[in-house]
């Protein structure tokens, strides 16, 4: 039995759903892995979808939707129902923009397996790295638990628990959602607000082993702008993949003194290509210009 189900999320990304599974396969062990496609439709990612590597399985959405999210979180509840008539008892939730970046071993299974055995309302822990752009904030409002090597958020001015409650990337507990019957709603906010009054507080782990990679191209569930375009073409298409870990990078990031630094991705991972420090995570957002454009495209309707 798999310690762990992991459920890639993709649509119309061939390359970065290529670089995501290829990550898993290279750093985590005795994993389940299954890709959920939104129904891709452009020739490459079809061509992927044909040639999984072996072991990974496929599921797909029936039908594609349009909205800012496209069909994710239909996926995300289709993820959830497979993986609890499978028996698992965690699932991880990865994007096909996303790449597990750092081998997970008997000691990280332990901690998240200790993670929700030690807090028995949990029902979600975070494993991705914290960004930087962020990092002046979240040095204010994560904190080390008193009795658990893990953070939590405390944010008590913020409007709504987002990113403190619930995020779309996370390892979740599957039998303690379906006990509460969840369903995934159709957009963050909205998902963190009912976790908030489920389950509390999520979890986010002092050796997180996952990130986001940087300036990806937005097209994903939205029509594409001429400034998205334009991004692309200066960017380029192909994912800018992290180097993995190495076993000192490791060996600095779990012998930190945890209380005072956090593990923000600018600190401890390294890309292939050159990208603007600290991270941005849309292309769109690399060119403040282009962004002025691509929101007043988006407010006009083109």
């Amino acid at each position: 039995m798999s310690w762990l189900h992991v459920y890639v999320f993709s649509y119309n990304r061939g390359d970065f759903l290529a670089n995501c599974i290829a990550s898993i396969e290279r750093h985590l062990s005795k994993v389940a892995v299954w890709v959920v496609d939104d129904r891709s439709d452009d020739a490459d990612t079809q061509a992927y979808l044909r040639a999984l590597p072996e072991g990974v399985g496929l599921l797909q959405s029936q039908a594609h939707e349009s909205s800012r999210h496209g069909g994710l979180y239909n996926n995300m509840q289709l993820a959830l129902e497979h993986a609890a008539a499978e028996g698992a008892e965690l699932a991880l939730f990865l994007q096909d923009d996303m790449q597990v970046v750092r081998d997970v071993n008997a000691d990280d299974q332990a901690n998240v397996e200790g993670f929700f055995a030690h807090f028995p309302q949990a029902a979600f822990l975070n494993p991705l790295f914290l960004k930087g752009m962020r990092k002046r904030r979240d040095q204010r409002i994560t904190q080390l638990a008193d009795d658990y090597p893990v953070y939590f958020r405390h944010y008590p001015e913020k409007a709504n628990p987002r990113g403190i409650s619930y995020a779309d990337a996370m390892i979740a507990h599957v039998p303690r959602l379906t006990a509460a019957n969840w369903q995934f709603a159709n957009g963050e906010t909205v998902n963190a607000e009912q976790a908030d009054k489920l389950f509390g507080k999520m979890g986010m782990m002092l050796h997180p082993f996952a990130m986001f990679l940087p300036e990806v191209p937005v097209f994903r569930g939205k029509k594409k702008s001429w400034a998205v375009a334009k991004a692309e073409q200066l960017r380029g298409t192909k994912p800018n993949r992290f180097f993995g870990m190495t076993s000192r990078q490791i060996t600095a990031l779990k012998e930190r003194d945890a209380a005072t630094v956090l593990p923000v991705a600018e600190d401890y991972l390294m890309t292939e290509r050159d990208a603007k420090r600290p991270f941005t995570y849309s292309q769109i957002n690399v060119y403040p210009w282009l962004r002025v454009i691509h929101k007043i495209s988006q407010k006009l309707g083109n």
